[in-house]
């Protein structure tokens, strides 16, 4: 019973000794303004307060510096430091920049302790500029544009030792804002005409919440960094765009738009897929001076060559859905040698009907002589050897039967089989006409090829 009257006497004294601090709002804003956790529920409520003074009472960091109904204009400077670009497969650009944006905020006060914040800048004219700097924290505490890159699909801040973001106020309304980022922007690329493709990539930069009325987005700098180079591409140029506003049913926003040109380096495409698949090709052309009736010659060269290409086209180390250039160059190159395979099998085919045809001829030539015309008869001999007349013991009288006219004609038929039979290393007339054919319609197609892959007004192979 003592122990319970005493609880009680205690807990009643302590209710009187600190209701008034409990039930007091004013004193609840006191104790906000002195605490940091405060300054975040404030800052959360679009009110914010600094221990440096720059901020007005009614400063609300969620609403625009707006003056006389004019919008802000943000000036925008991206300045890249490293850039990456990916496999066809992920089609996205890797990039580290520096994002700079300066605006006015007529709003901020002079700091209290501005002689300990502020240094001088001389100028060329000799007047100074007084400026401080704040850090990170203070991005929840003024107002800053609410820009956001529309075509990336992850980002960062770098922090490799101390994180790089901060503010700097120049003659007390100017904010400058710096932050380095690291971003992977989605990059829509053509391989159309692959390896000898130009590629753009761009830097959409858009406001989030801010209509065009309000925040109005202007470029100041847009450029890369001299060092910057990378393996696969050399970068042919950068643009810019102002003009730029993005309408949606609930309002317009202004955005801004950077475009870098990438054009791939060939030499080493050059070196691996293009001369080797023109040597190949061209050396298929020389199996035409290889007489026709050495077949495994002619066979083994364009079987090998057929095989080789097939296997280079095979081995290509991009995948896409559509045909590129680098494998129209190996079709077509796979097509000269399988037609040089396929005009063998002619000069083969013709080659062979001659000689039936002629053989045939010496056929009949020998059966009109055993029913008694007057023939002269002929011997073949081994091949390099020369076609004799055959001597017959025939009477006076029959060889005297024979006009003139038909012994002129006999002659010649002799001279045309001697002339087939003396040698069996012979071309086809099809590997005489095959020699200029292909080798012409082969360089035109070169020469189309690269004419064609090295316009860049189009970015299809395809037309």
């Amino acid at each position: 019973m003592n122990a319970l009257l005493f609880f009680t006497l205690t807990f009643s004294l302590f209710v009187h000794l600190n209701v008034g601090k409990l039930i007091t709002p004013s004193e609840m804003m006191k104790s906000a303004d002195q605490s940091p956790s405060a300054s975040v529920s404030a800052a959360k409520d679009g009110k914010t307060s600094d221990e440096l003074g720059i901020l007005p009472p009614l400063y609300y960091k969620d609403v625009a510096p707006v003056r006389d109904n004019q919008p802000v204009t943000v000036f925008v400077s991206v300045i890249i430091l490293n850039l990456k670009l990916s496999s066809s497969a992920a089609q996205t650009l890797d990039v580290d920049i520096f994002f700079h944006n300066y605006w006015e905020d007529h709003r901020l006060l002079r700091p209290k302790n501005a002689d300990a914040l502020s240094h001088r800048l001389n100028l060329s004219d000799g007047s100074g500029t007084a400026q401080y700097k704040l850090d990170h924290s203070w991005a929840n505490r003024i107002w800053t544009p609410d820009t956001y890159f529309r075509n990336a699909d992850a980002g960062h801040i770098s922090a490799v030792l101390t994180p790089t973001y901060y503010f700097t106020v120049v003659n007390q309304t100017t904010v400058f804002m710096a932050v380095r980022l690291s971003l992977r922007l989605f990059c829509r690329m053509n391989f159309a005409k692959f390896p000898f493709d130009v590629q753009r990539c761009f830097l959409n930069i858009t406001s989030t919440s801010d209509e065009a009325s309000i925040l109005r987005l202007q470029w100041d700098e847009f450029r890369i960094g001299s060092h910057v180079d990378t393996a696969e591409f050399s970068i042919v140029s950068t643009d810019q765009s102002n003009n730029c506003t993005k309408q949606y049913d609930f309002g317009d926003f202004s955005c801004l738009y950077g475009q870098i040109v990438f054009r791939r380096n060939i030499g080493n495409y050059m070196a691996k897929k293009f001369i080797p698949s023109f040597i190949i090709v061209v050396m298929t052309f020389l199996g035409f001076w290889v007489p026709t009736s050495v077949s495994p010659a002619r066979i083994s060269l364009s079987v090998t060559a057929l095989l080789a290409l097939i296997t280079q086209q095979i081995q290509s180390d991009l995948s896409v859905s559509y045909v590129y250039s680098l494998q129209v160059w190996n079709i077509v190159c796979i097509i000269f040698v399988f037609a040089n395979l396929c005009e063998f099998a002619l000069a083969l085919f013709v080659m062979h009907m001659k000689q039936k045809r002629k053989a045939k001829l010496f056929r009949r030539m020998h059966s009109n002589q055993s029913n008694g015309a007057s023939c002269p008869a002929v011997s073949i001999a081994v091949p390099n050897s020369k076609l004799v007349a055959d001597s017959h013991n025939m009477t006076d009288e029959r060889k005297r039967t024979f006009s003139s006219s038909q012994a002129r004609y006999w002659q010649r038929v002799r001279t045309k089989i001697a002339k087939h039979f003396r040698s069996t290393s012979r071309h086809s007339w099809v590997d005489y006409v095959a020699r200029y054919v292909f080798p012409l319609a082969f360089f035109l197609f070169v020469a189309s090829f690269a004419a064609h892959s090295l316009d860049n007004s189009t970015n299809a192979f395809f037309i």
